[in-house]
């Protein structure tokens, strides 16, 4: 069976917003063909063509004033062995549903998009294990946007979005209606990254997940919470933010609660929009967070990622330019990094009947792209980490929600107004092979159980508590620091603030940053240059140790002029250091700090990076310094902004290179202006090399598709990889695109990078992309003017033999995500 690819917007990304994105693991494509579906199809039923759109905007085929909006299951690619079935399709009263759940009696409830919630009342026929529908009601007409529908404790638990509340529906009268409607939590503030889905935790709890936009009133979160002494934590804050986004910290959040709505924790923060939530059989917490698409291609760009939720956990996101590095010691990163997306719906599988492989695995939903992704978790120490494979993909597939009932995966599309409908995924395989995978061993749950001990003192306080956070955190583990540190915090500071001081733990030491009075910093300052100044710290510590200052200077106030002395003194003669990640700190830190004599070195490093993930760092950095440039310094500036203006990247890579400008031309002087007057107009993209086209001396065949019937299934595996590289460079593919594998192709960037492409195409979509070009170009190789052809030739392939031709398709569908 092939796979659905999947195509990505390219037009809003850079030169190194590509490979930012190839870093992350998300796979670059090129053009799509119109792809058939021939899989399950009854005899005599003719195959349903997957209309040719670009993946990112698939969904825009199920709006209700289209053509064909509801998807055939017929179209749905799924594994071998599952079968897809079309249950229900919604009729325009129905609205469009995005959230569902069923009760112990079976009946599945709907939340629609724009008010009210419907009861389907559903019937299976055991012979042949169908299903239909024998029943549909409105239990709800006033209730807006039911996001979060969970029947839990007898009762209808409901977080209605433009409702602004998480209510409780009861029927208490046993006729079958919900005759007792109860707000457990009213929250203010906006509603589109919002109140979002609920899940009943193994402790019987009721979790319920909230984008950036909803506020938590003070007076409803409890004392206990362990999530605690957040902020933006900003060094230097950029006034590009509030223009840009106006959503503080601590962003989106996960909060816990009884049956009765008497208390909330705040779980956890730092997230941006998650949709929902699940927990694995450890009884971990897990949800995939969604992304900005605009900061493509700059420093502070967060692809969507599936985040392991722990007690008090940080996850960094933040408005505007203030997001979080991964690599901050007071946050947590990712189990996976997924890319580009729109996530919603999650759950593992475990009450399926499905193969272990999927019952295992973490399901997540991405409605832009119209696939349903399983992330396979594997524990790692105190937490977990995971790669992702695609379970279904449609054209479109505009999937808000899932559960696992009756053995079966059942999932919904919506949405923005569109198509809705119900169906149900079923392994209809047999039975599967035995596991040959030794599971037990990989890990003892000892680390975990090491973690789950300090996070009691997330919440309690006494001398066990910090005696166990002392004695962890220096421990190798990043999750088992983070939770030491949060236990430290929550102790009485004069506890244990002498003790850090004396041990000099880089984690102990950013908990007194933290918490800390500003009478605390001279001696936390003091002991964090003695530790550098020791030597031999490794780039971890460093980049704890660097966090540690900035956050003790946002939190305690500017350093005294001793102070002052000692840290500038430490950090100069660090920078440049050898990595990345530890110059972009130290660059906040020492502009910050106004030490001198910093330009040239930055300067210096920006020219030398290739990546615009450095240049936007540098760029923004350097605009702060007031003394110490010259007409020299000047240019050189001005030429790195231009080649960053280059490569046009998301909205805000492009609002970001305009602002750069704007404040650059306004630092110079009337006669730096006259001087520098061939560099103050933005830059327009350099032109590419001459076209490629194919010699006529070394014309074989005018290749088409019905050339190569019959040849492009399993068996192509097996051709020679190296033949295949020579054919990729024979065709001139390596002109333009590049391939990680391959070094030759680094500087290739004109075309979509390909790294990966065999895990979103099948060999018969890689071709036909080669033979017709033009069929869907990306967004960022369109001609705006017309005519709309790609900037790819035909005909490329027409100088390679045949075998040649298949032994690159095989070259290209090996390049797979590992």
């Amino acid at each position: 069976m092939w796979r659905d690819p999947t195509e990505l917007p390219l037009g809003q990304y850079s030169q190194s917003a590509i490979l930012l994105l190839m870093h992350i693991g998300l796979t670059v494509s090129f053009s799509l063909a119109s792809l058939v579906a021939i899989d399950s199809l009854p005899a005599g039923e003719k195959p349903v063509p997957v209309p040719r759109i670009d993946a990112y905007d698939s969904w825009k085929m199920a709006k209700t004033d289209g053509e064909n909006p509801l998807t055939p299951a017929t179209t749905i690619q799924a594994p071998e062995g599952f079968a897809v079935e079309l249950i229900h399709a919604a009729a325009p009263e129905d609205g469009s549903w995005v959230g569902m759940t069923f009760d112990d009696k079976g009946c599945l409830y709907l939340g629609i998009e724009e008010r009210g919630i419907l009861r389907l009342t559903l019937e299976k026929d055991r012979a042949s294990r169908s299903w239909r529908m024998i029943n549909r009601e409105l239990i709800d007409d006033n209730l807006e946007e039911c996001r979060g529908l969970l029947w839990a404790h007898d009762a209808l638990y409901v977080n209605a979005n433009n409702s602004k509340g998480f209510f409780r529906l009861k029927d208490t009268t046993g006729d079958n209606k919900f005759d007792e409607k109860r707000i457990l939590l009213a929250t203010s503030g906006g509603v589109g990254h919002g109140r979002n889905h609920l899940r009943l935790g193994p402790d019987g709890s009721i979790y319920l997940v909230h984008g950036n936009n909803p506020w938590l009133n003070k007076s409803d979160e409890s004392h206990y919470s362990p999530y605690k002494n957040w902020d933006e934590d900003q060094l230097i804050p950029n006034p590009w933010d509030d223009s840009w986004n106006k959503l503080p910290a601590p962003a989106g959040y996960v909060l816990k609660t009884d049956k009765d709505g008497s208390f909330f924790e705040r779980i956890c923060g730092g997230l941006r929009n998650p949709l929902d939530l699940d927990f694995n059989k450890d009884g971990e917490m897990f949800v995939y967070d969604a992304d900005s698409e605009w900061d493509a291609g700059l420093a502070w760009y967060k692809p969507t990622r599936v985040l392991h939720i722990v007690s008090g956990g940080e996850y960094g996101w933040r408005r505007g330019t203030g997001k979080w590095p991964n690599y901050y010691t007071d946050s947590l990163p990712a189990a996976c990094d997924i890319g580009l997306g729109s996530p919603t719906g999650v759950g593992f599988g475990y009450q399926s009947n499905f193969p272990k492989k999927w019952r295992d695995a973490f399901f997540i939903a991405d409605w832009s792209y119209g696939r349903l992704l399983t992330v396979h978790l594997r524990p790692d120490g105190a937490t977990y980490t995971g790669n992702e494979e695609t379970f279904l993909s449609g054209r479109p597939l505009n999937l808000t929600d899932f559960v696992f009932h009756d053995g079966d995966l059942w999932f919904i599309t919506g949405g923005r107004r569109t198509q809705s409908a119900l169906y149900r995924v079923s392994w209809e395989g047999g039975a599967e092979k035995p596991d040959t995978l030794n599971y037990q061993g990989w890990d003892d749950g000892s680390l975990r159980e090491l973690r789950h001990q300090l996070e009691i003192f997330h919440k309690e306080v006494g001398n066990e508590g910090r005696r166990l956070a002392l004695a962890n955190l220096d421990h190798s583990d990043r999750f088992i620091r983070f939770a030491a540190r949060v236990a430290l915090e929550n102790q009485a500071l004069f506890e244990w603030e002498s003790e850090v001081l004396k041990l000099k733990t880089p984690e102990g030491l950013l908990a007194l940053a933290r918490v800390g009075t500003p009478a605390s910093q001279g001696n936390l300052v003091s002991a964090v240059c003695d530790i550098i100044k020791e030597g031999q710290v490794d780039d971890t510590t460093l980049l704890t140790l660097l966090r540690t200052l900035q956050v003790s200077f946002i939190r305690q106030g500017e350093p005294k002029e001793d102070t002052l002395i000692i840290v500038n003194e430490t950090l100069n003669r660090l920078y440049p250091a050898l990595s990345s990640k530890a110059n972009h700190e130290l660059c906040e830190l020492l502009v910050y700090l106004e030490t001198p004599h910093i330009i040239d070195r930055t300067l210096t490093l920006l020219e030398d990076s290739d990546d615009t993930r450095d240049w936007s760092q540098y760029l923004v950095y350097l605009r702060y310094i007031e003394k110490g440039w010259n007409t020299e310094r000047r240019r050189r500036y001005l030429k790195a902004l231009q080649r960053f203006e280059q490569f046009p990247g998301g909205r805000w890579y492009v609002r970001a290179a305009q602002d750069l400008r704007r404040e650059a031309i306004a630092a110079l002087s009337d006669a730096e202006r006259s001087t520098l007057a061939e560099l103050l107009k933005p830059a327009t993209p350099e032109s590419g090399p001459p076209p490629v086209t194919v010699d006529p001396a070394n014309y074989i065949e005018d290749w088409q598709m019905k050339d190569f019937t019959g040849e492009l299934g399993p068996n192509l595996a097996k051709r020679d990889q190296e033949a295949g590289r020579n054919a990729f460079h024979q065709a001139a593919c390596a002109v333009c695109h590049r391939i990680t594998s391959d070094i030759s192709t680094i500087n290739a960037i004109l075309g979509p990078d390909l790294s990966g492409i065999g895990s979103r195409f099948d060999s018969r979509a890689l071709l036909e992309s080669i033979i017709h070009p033009s069929l869907i170009i990306g967004e960022k190789y369109r001609n705006p003017a017309g005519p709309n052809v790609s900037t790819m030739p035909s005909g490329l392939i027409n100088g390679l033999e045949k075998e040649q031709v298949l032994d690159l398709i095989a070259y290209l569908a090996g390049q797979t995500i590992e």
